[in-house]
């Protein structure tokens, strides 16, 4: 498995898929899905009006990015209410996102969902309890997971410059944690070292 950080917007991300979570709770939209609403002229915050989302747990929505944006596709993931969202919940949430990526047979994602605020869900521990859930996926029987696919999967993550250190280091603990697992590259951005 591949992690690519990136210290640019979600929206700049050169992947098929790109996930935004968001609470059934919260309106308006905020963060990352503020971002993408605002990207789509307001199309996410339509869809609430005319009851065509609702963020309910496990709710899975699918629509073309239509240019706006690098990644082609959007899918959009219901969390639930913003009270009951956790590490826990989080890793309860990965078989069934691994299984609907990988029904789209996408090969490179990139993955945003929320942390802090009234979360309490810190990024650096966001990033390693996703990663720890897509490779918790190896060792489920019953699931149609396929090994290969998860192993070759790209994963991007993309917040801005401040929390990049601790991205980083939830993707080298869950590396650390997984490595007879899983093999896990990291790829950060280069430091820029001229004038």
């Amino acid at each position: 498995m591949d992690v690519i950080l990136s210290k640019e917007r979600i929206d700049t991300q050169d992947c098929q898929v790109l996930v935004i979570g968001f609470f059934e709770n919260e309106r308006p939209l905020k963060g990352p899905s503020g971002w993408i609403d605002w990207r789509l002229n307001g199309m996410l915050s339509r869809f609430l009006i005319e009851k065509k989302l609702t963020g309910e747990w496990k709710e899975t929505t699918l629509i073309p990015s239509q240019g706006r944006i690098l990644p082609g596709m959007i899918l959009l993931l219901g969390l639930g209410k913003v009270k009951e969202y956790s590490y826990l919940r989080l890793r309860e949430l990965s078989p069934y996102l691994v299984e609907t990526l990988q029904k789209l047979d996408a090969s490179s994602v990139c993955l945003s969902l929320p942390y802090q605020g009234n979360t309490h869900v810190d990024c650096g521990k966001l990033t390693e309890v996703l990663i720890e859930g897509l490779s918790d996926c190896l060792d489920l029987h019953g699931y149609p997971f396929d090994e290969k696919w998860i192993k070759n999967l790209r994963v991007y993550f993309a917040e801005e410059e401040e929390r990049f250190y601790e991205i980083l280091l939830g993707v080298q603990t869950a590396r650390s944690i997984l490595e007879e697992k899983i093999k896990i590259r990291i790829f950060t951005p280069s430091e820029d070292t001229s004038g």
